[in-house]
């Protein structure tokens, strides 16, 4: 099926427009002219009828010229008509021509940026997404949808360049811990008789490992699993912490850090998998990025729907928290202290937040701790 292009369409549709406006003004402008032109032509033949053969000899110089008969009015009235009619036939048709050819070239003229974002829309690929349409200098319809497509394109961008890092993150990762392991091998096999010490280094090795690479695909499956949302029922956000508390309890005494929990009970409609895994993100975090004898206040609100994790950890500065809700990412602080972690904690907060709302608020500054509040209403 052949397809039409919109300039095009465009002028046949006027054009068509146009013949119909055209051929009316012509067929009322030939109709009046008809009944016109009936009304001022004379189709009566008039004689003096007395003293006519008297005084035909002294007035024959001065008689007015013959008066013409019938037939001759119908003809010049025919003939008239007939040039009439065909003149504005005539004048039509170069009308309408000269309409449509006035019309493609306008259209042209004003569709011209529109075929221009068209070709620029046709030669963007993955390899030059930075690439943005010129604006048109009228603020018309054209201009508009040009900035819609460069605000889409700025999206965009930023979705294809976050998915490649998440990649490459998550790549890094993966290989990172795939790394120690070989290493350890290689170190095991070039021994001709490794000891029992050997071995069990190199079990704990792996398991270390093992444990990461665990984490890290468990931290991805629960940002990319959207099925969880669907599996809801009311928990208690007091006891939720509780058993946190007592799940880094090993965690917490290793690093010498005093986790307390207090405030009331406050029920919730979540997923109590995201949920835990959220809040235990968050609690986490504060004893790992503590120092020896920290605490980390765990507070509870039922009137204000909020729960509060505070510690007196290494706290952040400006540049962290606009970046650690992103995944994979690591401050420079934590990288420096060997501090571990796949910087996956904070991306599933984001989605737990993004999936039941709510929001957090962060206060913290470098040395002096931080405090999150989530309010969860």
């Amino acid at each position: 099926m052949k397809t039409w292009s919109l300039r095009i369409k465009i002028v046949m549709m006027a054009t068509v427009v146009v013949t119909i406006a055209c051929l009316s003004l012509t067929a009322i402008s030939i109709v009046s002219a008809n009944k016109y032109m009936r009304g001022i032509v004379s189709y009566d033949v008039s004689a003096p009828s007395d003293g006519a053969s008297n005084g035909a000899s002294s007035d024959q110089a001065t008689s007015p010229p013959p008066i013409p008969s019938i037939t001759e009015n119908q003809i010049a009235f025919q003939d008239t008509l007939a040039n009439f009619s065909m003149i504005s036939i005539l004048s039509m048709l170069l009308a309408i021509v000269i309409l449509a050819i006035s019309i493609f070239m306008l259209t042209g003229k004003i569709l011209k940026p529109l075929r221009y974002l068209t070709d620029s829309i046709c030669s963007i690929d993955d390899h030059n997404l930075r690439h943005r349409v010129g604006l048109p200098q009228t603020k018309d319809e054209v201009y508009h949808l040009t900035q819609s497509f460069n605000n889409m394109m700025d999206r965009l961008e930023s979705s294809y360049t976050a998915q490649k890092n998440f990649a490459a993150n998550a790549a890094h990762e993966l290989k990172t811990s795939l790394a120690i392991m070989k290493t350890s091998l290689q170190v095991l096999e070039l021994q001709e008789r490794p000891s029992y010490e050997d071995y069990s280094e190199f079990a704990d090795d792996v398991k270390q490992s093992i444990d990461r690479l665990i984490h890290t695909v468990e931290s991805l499956l629960t940002l990319t699993n959207c099925s969880l949302t669907d599996d809801t029922e009311t928990i208690n956000a007091l006891d939720i912490a509780k058993q946190i508390k007592n799940d880094l309890s090993p965690f917490s005494d290793s690093k010498d850090v005093c986790i307390a929990v207090s405030g009331d009970d406050l029920l919730l409609t979540y997923n109590k998998e995201l949920f835990y895994r959220a809040l235990y993100n968050l609690v986490e975090n504060a004893v790992k990025y503590n120092s020896s004898g920290g605490y980390v206040d765990i507070t509870v609100s039922n009137r204000e729907q909020y729960i509060r994790i505070k510690d007196d950890g290494i706290g952040m500065d400006s540049l962290t928290i606009k970046n650690i809700f992103e995944p994979f990412y690591r401050s420079d602080l934590a990288r420096s202290k060997e501090i571990p972690g796949s910087g996956l904690g904070m991306s599933i907060v984001k989605v737990v937040l993004e999936r039941y709302g709510g929001a957090l608020e962060i206060d913290s500054a470098l040395g002096k701790g931080t405090e999150i509040k989530w309010n969860l209403s």
